[in-house]
Protein backbone atom coordinates (compact mmCIF):
# COMPACT_ATOMS: atom_id res chain seq x y z
CA UNK A 1 0.00 0.00 0.00
CA UNK A 2 1.40 3.25 -0.62
CA UNK A 3 1.15 6.07 1.13
CA UNK A 4 1.30 9.98 0.88
CA UNK A 5 4.42 11.32 -0.39
CA UNK A 6 6.22 14.01 2.55
CA UNK A 7 6.00 17.12 1.63
CA UNK A 8 9.80 17.49 3.39
CA UNK A 9 10.56 15.52 0.17
CA UNK A 10 9.12 17.79 -2.35
CA UNK A 11 11.03 20.49 -0.33
CA UNK A 12 14.20 19.24 -1.07
CA UNK A 13 13.22 18.02 -5.02
CA UNK A 14 11.73 21.26 -5.72
CA UNK A 15 13.52 24.62 -4.76
CA UNK A 16 11.17 26.86 -6.13
CA UNK A 17 8.33 25.33 -3.85
CA UNK A 18 8.98 27.39 -0.49
CA UNK A 19 8.05 26.50 2.97
CA UNK A 20 7.05 29.43 3.90
CA UNK A 21 4.28 29.76 1.38
CA UNK A 22 3.09 26.44 2.30
CA UNK A 23 2.82 27.29 5.39
CA UNK A 24 1.06 30.72 4.74
CA UNK A 25 -1.88 28.68 2.97
CA UNK A 26 -2.00 26.20 5.47
CA UNK A 27 -3.16 29.15 8.22
CA UNK A 28 -5.40 30.73 5.33
CA UNK A 29 -6.84 26.92 4.85
CA UNK A 30 -8.05 26.75 8.91
CA UNK A 31 -9.17 30.09 8.42
CA UNK A 32 -11.74 28.96 5.88
CA UNK A 33 -14.36 27.29 7.84
CA UNK A 34 -16.04 24.93 4.96
CA UNK A 35 -13.19 23.87 4.25
CA UNK A 36 -12.14 20.11 5.37
CA UNK A 37 -8.61 19.45 7.12
CA UNK A 38 -6.18 20.44 4.51
CA UNK A 39 -2.73 18.28 4.55
CA UNK A 40 0.31 20.24 3.65
CA UNK A 41 0.70 17.89 0.57
CA UNK A 42 -2.78 18.88 -1.13
CA UNK A 43 -1.07 22.71 -0.55
CA UNK A 44 2.05 21.85 -2.04
CA UNK A 45 0.89 19.86 -5.11
CA UNK A 46 -1.58 23.34 -5.87
CA UNK A 47 1.11 25.18 -5.40
CA UNK A 48 3.06 23.18 -8.45
CA UNK A 49 0.04 22.80 -10.22
CA UNK A 50 -0.03 26.95 -10.20
CA UNK A 51 3.29 27.15 -10.98
CA UNK A 52 3.98 28.50 -7.22
CA UNK A 53 1.08 31.55 -7.10
CA UNK A 54 -0.25 31.67 -3.92
CA UNK A 55 -3.59 33.85 -5.06
CA UNK A 56 -4.30 31.03 -7.87
CA UNK A 57 -3.33 28.20 -5.10
CA UNK A 58 -5.99 29.37 -2.84
CA UNK A 59 -8.63 29.17 -5.83
CA UNK A 60 -7.18 25.71 -7.03
CA UNK A 61 -7.90 24.67 -3.46
CA UNK A 62 -10.91 26.15 -2.90
CA UNK A 63 -12.51 24.94 -6.62
CA UNK A 64 -10.97 21.35 -5.68
CA UNK A 65 -12.77 21.02 -2.67
CA UNK A 66 -15.97 22.67 -3.91
CA UNK A 67 -16.82 21.06 -7.07
CA UNK A 68 -15.50 17.62 -5.60
CA UNK A 69 -18.06 17.79 -3.17
CA UNK A 70 -20.57 19.92 -5.38
CA UNK A 71 -20.39 16.54 -7.96
CA UNK A 72 -20.86 13.64 -6.22
CA UNK A 73 -21.54 11.50 -8.83
CA UNK A 74 -17.97 12.11 -10.52
CA UNK A 75 -15.78 12.50 -7.93
CA UNK A 76 -17.34 10.38 -4.65
CA UNK A 77 -17.16 6.73 -3.43
CA UNK A 78 -13.67 5.29 -5.60
CA UNK A 79 -14.45 1.82 -4.18
CA UNK A 80 -15.32 -1.07 -7.49
CA UNK A 81 -15.82 -3.59 -4.19
CA UNK A 82 -18.79 -1.25 -3.34
CA UNK A 83 -20.17 -0.22 -6.83
CA UNK A 84 -20.78 -2.66 -9.40
CA UNK A 85 -20.99 0.41 -12.11
CA UNK A 86 -17.56 1.24 -11.04
CA UNK A 87 -16.00 -2.17 -11.27
CA UNK A 88 -17.54 -2.61 -14.68
CA UNK A 89 -16.00 1.05 -15.67
CA UNK A 90 -12.59 -0.03 -14.89
CA UNK A 91 -13.02 -3.43 -16.98
CA UNK A 92 -13.83 -1.06 -19.99
CA UNK A 93 -11.36 1.82 -19.32
CA UNK A 94 -7.15 2.02 -19.45
CA UNK A 95 -5.70 4.64 -17.69
CA UNK A 96 -2.23 3.98 -17.24
CA UNK A 97 1.12 6.23 -15.63
CA UNK A 98 3.32 5.06 -18.34
CA UNK A 99 6.72 4.22 -16.60
CA UNK A 100 9.15 6.54 -18.63
CA UNK A 101 8.72 10.29 -18.04
CA UNK A 102 9.53 12.49 -20.93
CA UNK A 103 13.32 14.22 -21.31
CA UNK A 104 11.15 17.50 -19.70
CA UNK A 105 10.12 15.17 -17.35
CA UNK A 106 6.42 15.47 -18.10
CA UNK A 107 4.74 11.65 -16.82
CA UNK A 108 2.58 9.82 -19.83
CA UNK A 109 -0.81 9.05 -19.29
CA UNK A 110 -2.40 6.24 -21.64
CA UNK A 111 -6.27 5.99 -21.91
CA UNK A 112 -7.97 3.70 -24.16
CA UNK A 113 -11.51 1.53 -24.27
CA UNK A 114 -10.29 -2.22 -23.17
CA UNK A 115 -13.96 -3.12 -24.07
CA UNK A 116 -15.43 -1.43 -26.87
CA UNK A 117 -18.97 -2.10 -27.13
CA UNK A 118 -21.11 1.31 -26.29
CA UNK A 119 -23.47 -0.47 -24.53
CA UNK A 120 -20.81 -0.91 -21.48
CA UNK A 121 -19.36 2.51 -21.77
CA UNK A 122 -20.17 5.28 -19.06
CA UNK A 123 -18.20 8.68 -19.73
CA UNK A 124 -19.63 9.44 -15.94
CA UNK A 125 -17.24 6.67 -14.84
CA UNK A 126 -14.64 6.62 -17.44
CA UNK A 127 -13.97 9.90 -16.16
CA UNK A 128 -14.03 8.80 -12.46
CA UNK A 129 -11.28 6.50 -12.81
CA UNK A 130 -8.77 8.82 -15.02
CA UNK A 131 -9.21 10.78 -11.67
CA UNK A 132 -8.78 8.42 -9.58
CA UNK A 133 -5.92 6.98 -11.08
CA UNK A 134 -3.85 10.60 -11.63
CA UNK A 135 -4.77 11.96 -8.07
CA UNK A 136 -3.16 8.76 -6.80
CA UNK A 137 -0.09 8.57 -8.48
CA UNK A 138 0.63 12.93 -7.72
CA UNK A 139 -0.35 12.59 -4.01
CA UNK A 140 1.87 9.27 -3.90
CA UNK A 141 4.50 10.09 -6.07
CA UNK A 142 4.78 13.85 -6.44
CA UNK A 143 3.91 16.22 -9.16
CA UNK A 144 5.62 16.49 -12.19
CA UNK A 145 6.73 19.18 -14.55
CA UNK A 146 3.79 18.66 -16.49
CA UNK A 147 1.19 15.86 -17.94
CA UNK A 148 0.99 14.53 -21.52
CA UNK A 149 -2.62 12.71 -21.89
CA UNK A 150 -2.39 10.23 -24.90
CA UNK A 151 -6.72 8.96 -25.82
CA UNK A 152 -6.05 6.10 -28.09
CA UNK A 153 -9.29 5.78 -30.20
CA UNK A 154 -9.35 2.78 -31.19
CA UNK A 155 -12.50 0.82 -31.53
CA UNK A 156 -14.36 3.97 -30.72
CA UNK A 157 -17.69 4.41 -32.91
CA UNK A 158 -20.44 7.07 -32.69
CA UNK A 159 -22.18 5.32 -30.06
CA UNK A 160 -19.69 6.27 -27.38
CA UNK A 161 -20.47 9.53 -28.39
CA UNK A 162 -24.05 9.62 -28.44
CA UNK A 163 -24.02 8.34 -24.31
CA UNK A 164 -22.36 11.61 -22.90
CA UNK A 165 -24.23 13.96 -21.06
CA UNK A 166 -23.16 17.47 -21.96
CA UNK A 167 -23.68 18.10 -18.19
CA UNK A 168 -21.30 16.05 -16.45
CA UNK A 169 -19.00 16.96 -19.31
CA UNK A 170 -18.60 20.40 -18.89
CA UNK A 171 -18.04 20.22 -15.26
CA UNK A 172 -15.20 17.88 -15.62
CA UNK A 173 -13.55 19.91 -18.22
CA UNK A 174 -14.37 23.02 -15.20
CA UNK A 175 -12.41 21.05 -12.73
CA UNK A 176 -9.71 20.00 -15.05
CA UNK A 177 -8.88 23.81 -16.32
CA UNK A 178 -10.10 25.22 -12.42
CA UNK A 179 -9.42 22.60 -9.95
CA UNK A 180 -6.90 19.37 -10.67
CA UNK A 181 -3.73 20.17 -9.21
CA UNK A 182 -1.45 19.08 -12.42
CA UNK A 183 -0.04 20.85 -14.78
CA UNK A 184 -1.57 19.94 -18.13
CA UNK A 185 0.59 20.08 -21.03
CA UNK A 186 -1.23 18.75 -23.49
CA UNK A 187 -3.84 16.13 -24.78
CA UNK A 188 -3.08 13.86 -27.84
CA UNK A 189 -5.75 11.86 -30.16
CA UNK A 190 -4.16 8.90 -31.75
CA UNK A 191 -6.17 7.04 -34.51
CA UNK A 192 -8.81 8.99 -34.31
CA UNK A 193 -12.51 8.27 -35.34
CA UNK A 194 -13.80 10.08 -38.43
CA UNK A 195 -16.21 12.09 -36.34
CA UNK A 196 -13.40 13.88 -34.51
CA UNK A 197 -14.60 17.50 -35.82
CA UNK A 198 -17.76 17.16 -34.33
CA UNK A 199 -16.06 16.26 -30.99
CA UNK A 200 -13.49 19.29 -31.30
CA UNK A 201 -16.99 20.98 -32.07
CA UNK A 202 -18.32 19.89 -28.52
CA UNK A 203 -15.37 20.75 -26.55
CA UNK A 204 -14.56 23.68 -28.06
CA UNK A 205 -17.24 26.04 -25.81
CA UNK A 206 -16.04 24.73 -23.05
CA UNK A 207 -12.58 24.90 -23.15
CA UNK A 208 -10.60 28.39 -22.42
CA UNK A 209 -8.21 28.88 -25.40
CA UNK A 210 -5.16 28.29 -23.71
CA UNK A 211 -6.00 24.84 -23.05
CA UNK A 212 -7.54 24.09 -26.31
CA UNK A 213 -4.37 25.09 -28.09
CA UNK A 214 -2.85 22.00 -25.77
CA UNK A 215 -5.16 19.71 -28.06
CA UNK A 216 -3.21 17.83 -30.52
CA UNK A 217 -4.94 15.31 -33.27
CA UNK A 218 -2.37 12.95 -34.67
CA UNK A 219 -3.39 11.88 -38.13
CA UNK A 220 -0.33 9.46 -38.27
CA UNK A 221 2.37 8.32 -35.67
CA UNK A 222 5.31 10.44 -36.87
CA UNK A 223 3.70 13.68 -35.23
CA UNK A 224 2.78 11.87 -31.89
CA UNK A 225 6.09 10.83 -31.54
CA UNK A 226 7.62 14.14 -31.65
CA UNK A 227 6.09 14.50 -28.50
CA UNK A 228 5.91 11.54 -26.45
CA UNK A 229 9.39 9.38 -27.20
CA UNK A 230 8.82 6.15 -28.65
CA UNK A 231 10.20 4.03 -26.50
CA UNK A 232 8.25 5.19 -23.35
CA UNK A 233 4.91 3.80 -25.11
CA UNK A 234 3.53 0.04 -24.44
CA UNK A 235 5.35 -2.17 -27.02
CA UNK A 236 1.82 -2.40 -28.66
CA UNK A 237 2.97 1.22 -30.21
CA UNK A 238 6.17 0.00 -30.80
CA UNK A 239 7.68 1.38 -27.58
CA UNK A 240 9.89 -0.35 -24.51
CA UNK A 241 7.60 -0.80 -22.30
CA UNK A 242 5.16 -3.40 -21.35
CA UNK A 243 2.17 -4.17 -23.19
CA UNK A 244 -1.48 -3.02 -22.99
CA UNK A 245 -2.75 -5.83 -21.64
CA UNK A 246 -0.17 -5.80 -18.65
CA UNK A 247 -0.93 -1.97 -18.11
CA UNK A 248 -4.11 -2.86 -17.79
CA UNK A 249 -3.67 -5.27 -14.74
CA UNK A 250 -1.51 -3.13 -13.30
CA UNK A 251 -3.89 -0.32 -13.56
CA UNK A 252 -6.61 -1.91 -11.39
CA UNK A 253 -4.42 -3.01 -9.23
CA UNK A 254 -3.25 -0.15 -8.32
CA UNK A 255 -6.89 1.36 -7.33
CA UNK A 256 -7.77 -1.89 -5.91
CA UNK A 257 -4.22 -1.47 -3.40
CA UNK A 258 -5.07 1.94 -2.41
CA UNK A 259 -8.69 2.27 -1.16
CA UNK A 260 -7.45 4.13 2.10
CA UNK A 261 -6.71 6.80 -0.35
CA UNK A 262 -10.07 6.90 -1.98
CA UNK A 263 -11.54 6.88 1.33
CA UNK A 264 -9.24 9.66 2.20
CA UNK A 265 -10.61 11.70 -0.94
CA UNK A 266 -14.25 11.30 -0.24
CA UNK A 267 -13.43 13.78 3.20
CA UNK A 268 -12.33 16.19 1.20
CA UNK A 269 -15.13 18.38 0.16
CA UNK A 270 -16.79 21.70 1.80
CA UNK A 271 -19.13 22.05 4.07
CA UNK A 272 -21.45 24.63 2.45
CA UNK A 273 -23.75 24.94 5.26
CA UNK A 274 -20.22 26.55 7.29
CA UNK A 275 -19.41 29.06 4.18
CA UNK A 276 -18.99 32.42 4.97
CA UNK A 277 -21.36 34.32 2.29
CA UNK A 278 -23.21 33.16 -0.07
CA UNK A 279 -23.34 29.55 -0.70
CA UNK A 280 -21.55 28.02 -4.02
CA UNK A 281 -24.24 26.13 -5.97
CA UNK A 282 -23.99 24.18 -9.58
CA UNK A 283 -25.66 27.00 -11.47
CA UNK A 284 -23.48 29.58 -10.11
CA UNK A 285 -20.47 27.22 -11.56
CA UNK A 286 -21.50 25.12 -14.33
CA UNK A 287 -24.89 27.12 -15.63
CA UNK A 288 -26.56 24.86 -17.82
CA UNK A 289 -27.58 21.53 -18.47
CA UNK A 290 -28.42 18.82 -21.71
CA UNK A 291 -27.39 16.33 -23.17
CA UNK A 292 -25.16 15.19 -26.67
CA UNK A 293 -28.54 14.13 -27.64
CA UNK A 294 -30.33 17.12 -27.85
CA UNK A 295 -27.84 18.92 -29.72
CA UNK A 296 -27.22 18.81 -33.51
CA UNK A 297 -24.31 16.27 -34.37
CA UNK A 298 -25.14 16.13 -37.89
Amino acid sequence: MEKFLSVNTLYKSDPDLKQEDVEMLSKWCDQQKHFPKVLDIQIALALHSCYYSVEQAKNCLENYFTIRGMVPELFSNGNPDKSAPLKQAMEVNLVSILPQRTKENYIVVLAKLMDTNPDLYNPQLASKVFDMQILRHVYTEGPSSGVLVIIDMTGGVFGHLLKMNLTDFKKFLVYIQDAMPIRLIGVHFINVVPFMDKILALLKPFIRKEFFSKIFIHTNMDTFYEHVPKEALPVDYGGEADSVNYQFEKYKKQIYDNQWFYDFQDTMVVDEGKRVGPRKDADSLFGFDGTFRKLSVD
